[in-house]
């Protein structure tokens, strides 16, 4: 599934922002979750990565999941194989028009446990709406979601080129930070409009999310979750790849700047 899928595109009012591949037999599903556009090509145009997939960073995760959850996302299935006698509701999966439209839960949703390391799924529950309390858009940042589900201020990298992305959310009790550049060892540094993926992590060094929207207003309006992992080692090595983040300080001077030119 993708909204950027090889020949066609999503309508971006009814599929999330998402990019994905789904592996299922009768006892197991595998979920790996990406952020590269237009991967994997269709099985009939014998190709698998597409060159542009090497411009920008990307980020690939893979686990286990219930299928259910892919309607949360609202992903957008471009291309599929289920044979005859499958579940019943995994092909239902396949008919993007006979969907049951489930309301994401907007909460962390338990996934699987491995040791000590849990896994969690969470779907924005709301989208293009307004905050009542601060009439704006951020109802719609699923990174602001995520930060009042683990109770923490988190660094959050996505992709936006130097006039697009949305300041860093400041209005608390958990804030939102955009990081400014990522560097890592042997690897170099870069900025945002060198890095395709989605990440978010939180100041305690508990909870890493890889996720599939940018934090830009026009993606507020879509539909997007993230897988995220309570591990603290986790947490630690995506903190390590922070170099700069945008201060709330920052933050409003970049707003009164684009207030100026508009």
């Amino acid at each position: 599934y993708s909204d950027q899928p090889p020949g066609c595109s999503a309508d971006n009012q009814k599929f999330g922002h998402s990019k994905g591949v789904v592996m299922v037999d009768k006892t197991t599903a595998v979920w790996l979750l990406h952020s590269t556009p237009q991967f994997p090509f269709r099985r009939d145009q014998n190709k698998f990565w597409p060159p542009s997939g090497a411009k920008n960073a990307q980020t690939f995760i893979c686990v286990k999941f219930p299928s259910k959850h892919l309607q949360s996302i609202r992903a957008f299935p471009f291309d599929h194989y289920i044979p005859d006698g499958f579940y019943k509701e995994l092909k239902e999966l396949k008919d993007v028009v006979n969907w049951n439209k489930l309301d994401p839960p907007g909460v962390l949703q338990p996934l699987i446990k491995k040791g000590d390391v849990e896994f969690y799924s969470i779907a924005k529950k709301q989208f293009g709406g307004f905050d009542p309390a601060g009439g704006d858009l951020y109802v719609g940042d699923l990174y602001v979601s995520i930060a009042k589900e683990v109770k923490s201020h988190v660094n959050v990298q996505t992709w936006h080129s130097d006039t697009e992305g949305d300041i860093s959310y400041c209005k608390g009790p958990e804030n939102v930070y955009n990081i400014k550049s990522v560097q890592i060892k042997d690897l170099g540094e870069w900025s945002p409009g060198n890095d395709h993926s989605k990440w978010c992590v939180d100041e305690n060094k508990l909870w890493t999310c890889i996720a599939d929207v940018n934090r830009a207003k026009t993606q507020f309006l879509r539909y997007g979750g993230a897988l995220c992992i309570k591990d603290k080692n986790i947490a630690e090595i995506f903190m390590s790849f922070k170099k700069e983040t945008e201060s709330c300080k920052d933050a409003e001077e970049r707003k009164k700047k684009k207030e100026a030119k508009s």
